[in-house]
């Protein structure tokens, strides 16, 4: 399962084409995504592929006042109405013994979420990743995601900055959820190479989240010009990722 993070619906446009299973729709990758607008949302979702939208109100840490906490859920409420198959949530707070995932506020966005559509996935996002950096272990995270009930897929690159070098933390987080039959599934995210693919899936990994982006650059921008450039969806990248992916899978039938 291939999943591709797009800012437009020429990215959508391309991840289908190209052979990804879905995206997720987001904008400001280069702040690790922010929660994209509902006319981009709408457009992505013409393009025929499932889209799964980050709902993420503002770059920094995932600690949320209950302003913020409003207008994420007025985002997941609105995102699934425009035709999300999925929202990608997460929040953290401060607990007795540190941080932890915010239980309350996740139960209450996947509550919202299928208010509009029983069947939206709900997906929690890196934030995940804090708390293995944090120190706190797999065992213990995958109690807090069974414990907030009906998350579908957790996001993590196992607390480390390329997905590959954390597929063993990733390998006791499955053996986890798995064995608390909390339903999750767990996707590689955050820095996947591809050479890392397989030995992901040995660790127990059947889906990947990749932004396949390149820069390109642009005109003069902000006061007193200068250049400047964006990303955009690869169709190359893509493509190969893909190839990647059906390699594994037939290798490991």
């Amino acid at each position: 399962m291939l999943e591709i993070a797009v800012q437009d619906a020429a990215g959508a446009r391309i991840a289908r084409e190209e052979g990804a299973d879905r995206v997720e729709a987001c904008s400001a990758l280069e702040v690790g995504g922010l929660t994209p607008s509902l006319a981009m949302v709408e457009a992505c979702v013409v393009e025929g592929i499932p889209v799964c939208v980050l709902v993420r109100p503002r770059a920094g840490d995932f600690v949320y006042d209950d302003a913020e906490a409003a207008v994420i859920a007025n985002d997941v409420r609105w995102v699934v109405s425009r035709g999300a198959a999925a929202v990608v949530v997460g929040a953290l707070r401060e607990g007795p013994a540190g941080l932890e995932l915010d239980v309350a506020r996740l139960r209450q966005w996947a509550e919202v979420a299928r208010e509009r559509n029983p069947e939206v996935d709900v997906v929690v996002h890196r934030c995940v990743d804090v708390l293995f950096g944090a120190g706190v272990g797999p065992a213990e995270v995958a109690r807090q995601l069974a414990e907030v009930g009906g998350v579908t897929r957790v996001l993590s690159s196992g607390g480390k900055s390329r997905a590959g070098d954390g597929a063993p933390v990733l390998a006791q987080l499955k053996a986890e959820l798995d064995r608390l039959g909390a339903g999750v599934t767990v996707m590689a995210g955050g820095g996947v190479a591809l050479e890392a693919i397989p030995a992901l899936r040995e660790a127990g990994v059947e889906e990947f989240h990749m932004s396949a982006r390149r820069q390109i650059p642009t005109g003069p921008t902000g006061p007193g010009g200068g250049q400047s450039v964006r990303s955009v969806t690869d169709g190359e990248l893509v493509r190969a990722a893909r190839a990647v992916i059906r390699g594994a899978q037939v290798h490991g039938d």
